[in-house]
């Protein structure tokens, strides 16, 4: 009796433990170099109801060192989506236990007796892998003695994939590592962790890192205060400001050696509206209190006195250390119609100060923009339309909680992966320039009430549908991606790979690949992991020909 069931299946499946492994095999693929592929394998012991067995795995192929293992562990979900504000795309719309971290394989992986779990193979071929086809053998023993292994075959194809090139950003909360191991803030320990969180940050395709200049005016209660993580320290003496930037330019200096292309700000005015000032501490006669926030008034004159006396010498430590290009600053998080003159007031007291450095803000009312009050905007996915027709070029694109009905991508824990992953052709095809998320890392509760056990909560405390607020989990020793993190990572690598083509055979004939199931927009595109796979492959066999 065979005692171990294996089959290779995509990473566009997420095996929940009530399901049957209806999952179709999938024991082939290709890659281009630098790029990383991933499958998984699914597993399931044939033996007594009840018992796990934990399989040590070898790998044996020429490629061994550009591939790496993870094991998957499930996670409890309590609020899988809203339950009128959304769609029936989901896994499942009840509460649950679904796949979503990835913790590097390290002694064994359990393959229980009662439901399917998975590993999850990583390969990112580099330049020196020989073009063709590659043979990577998993095998899978118990206490030594051979049980079974997974043949996969990757086709590894002579071209590179582009860097990406493309400013994405999941916003990086500094304090929230902090809470959530108990350490001082910018002590070398915090740094340390940072440093930890930014390269899996890299690593899976975020080039861009929201810098806390400030703490950051995000998600707090109105009256409330988030952990003060701020990095220029402020002194005031007879109506003077003095700014110290050491801590900044330490952690440009981090985000250099880590990899990290794009710099944005924190917000320099309070959440939805710009009404208020964020959290600043400054040092005044000897005493360090907080002396701008809820309190502030946006437009008053001691706050804009203090801006003008920031933005100059702020702005010459960014041109000494980082190249400007690269930078962006924030007004204010999603403002709305209703704010649109205010924000506008704030704009035009803005721009001048900040001269030929980037403006962006995540909002999704073109007539914001139509007025002039934005350089850069970032319109949720459900509100880009608009900007699209009317040939907004340098348009970027958000998800977060909202976005979670009529189809539109995100990333939710109980959504199927190839909802997640075809944003990467979405924006391919409207030329999208850079795309945010709010949480990469948000620990604490919905307004930042209290922290939250990342691995029991992850929907803000009941505010969020589950996987909004952050992609990874932090471990004991080490940071753990989520499989969402690297799913939507992949569908950077399908827009890379489409642009890379694009330069070869023009944009017509890849948006002929793209949609040859019929047009596709951010609601309506194939519900199905077998569309996605389709179409990068025939990018790839594409390529394949044009390159030789």
């Amino acid at each position: 009796m065979k005692r171990l069931i294996l089959r290779n299946i995509s990473a566009l499946e997420k095996l929940l433990p009530d399901m049957e492994l209806n999952a179709p095999e999938m024991n082939s693929g290709s890659a281009l170099w630098n790029e990383t592929f991933s499958y998984q394998i699914a597993m399931r012991a044939c033996l007594g109801e009840g018992i796990s067995e934990y399989m040590s795995l070898e790998i044996e192929s020429d490629i061994k060192d550009c591939i790496r293992i993870y094991t998957e562990d499930r996670v409890p979900v309590h609020f899988p989506s809203y339950t009128q504000n959304a769609d029936n795309g989901y896994l499942s719309r009840h509460p649950g236990l679904f796949p979503d971290i990835l913790k590097p394989y390290q002694t064994h992986a359990s393959a229980p007796t009662v439901f399917y779990n998975a590993v999850w193979v990583d390969v990112t071929p580099n330049e020196s892998v020989t073009p063709g086809v590659h043979e990577i053998k998993i095998i899978f023993k118990m206490m030594g003695e051979y049980w079974g292994e997974s043949v996969f075959h990757l086709d590894v194809i002579g071209a590179k994939l582009p860097k990406n090139g493309f400013p994405y950003t999941d916003w990086f909360h500094s304090d929230c590592i902090a809470t959530y191991y108990d350490i001082d803030v910018f002590s070398e320990e915090h740094w340390s962790w940072i440093e930890k969180f930014m390269r899996v940050a890299r690593d899976n395709g975020i080039s861009m890192l929201l810098t806390p200049i400030f703490t950051p005016a995000l998600d707090t209660m109105v009256g409330g205060e988030r952990p003060t993580v701020q990095l220029i320290d402020v002194s005031y003496e007879n109506g003077v400001y003095s700014f110290d930037f050491q801590k900044l330019i330490r952690w440009m200096e981090l985000c250099r050696k880590v990899g990290i292309e794009y710099l944005e700000m924190a917000h320099l005015y309070t959440q939805w509206g710009a009404g208020h000032a964020p959290k600043i501490m400054v040092t005044e006669n000897g005493r360090l209190f907080r002396k701008f926030g809820w309190d502030t008034e946006a437009l008053g004159d001691e706050y804009k006195a203090f801006i003008t006396q920031l933005l100059p010498p702020l702005k010459k430590v960014l041109e000494e250390n980082w190249d400007k290009e690269k930078v962006y600053f924030h007004i204010s998080d999603e403002p709305s119609a209703a704010h649109i003159e205010h924000y506008g007031e704030i704009f035009r007291f803005i721009k001048p100060l900040l001269g030929d450095f980037k403006q962006l803000d995540a909002m999704s009312d073109y007539e914001m923009f139509e007025k002039g009050y934005i350089e850069t905007p970032v319109a949720g996915s459900d509100a880009a339309v608009p900007f699209i027709e009317n040939n907004v070029e340098n348009l970027w694109v958000y998800y977060c909680c909202g976005q979670g009905r009529n189809n539109l991508s995100n990333r939710m824990i109980a959504m199927p992966s190839h909802r997640t992953r075809v944003m990467g052709l979405q924006m391919y095809k409207f030329d999208i320039k850079g795309f945010l998320h709010w949480g990469f890392n948000f620990y604490y509760s919905r307004m930042s009430l209290h922290a939250i056990d990342p691995y029991l909560n992850n929907d803000a405390d009941g505010s969020f549908p589950a996987g909004d607020p952050f992609g990874v989990y932090p471990g004991k020793d080490d940071v753990y991606p989520s499989l969402r993190l690297k799913v939507f990572y992949h569908g950077l690598q399908d827009r890379s790979a489409a642009k890379l083509l694009e330069s070869y055979v023009g944009k017509e004939a890849v948006m002929q690949i793209v949609e040859q199931d019929g047009e596709i927009s951010f609601t309506e595109y194939p519900l199905s992991a077998g569309y996605i796979l389709k179409v990068r492959e025939q990018i790839n066999q594409k390529l394949k020909e044009v390159i030789r």
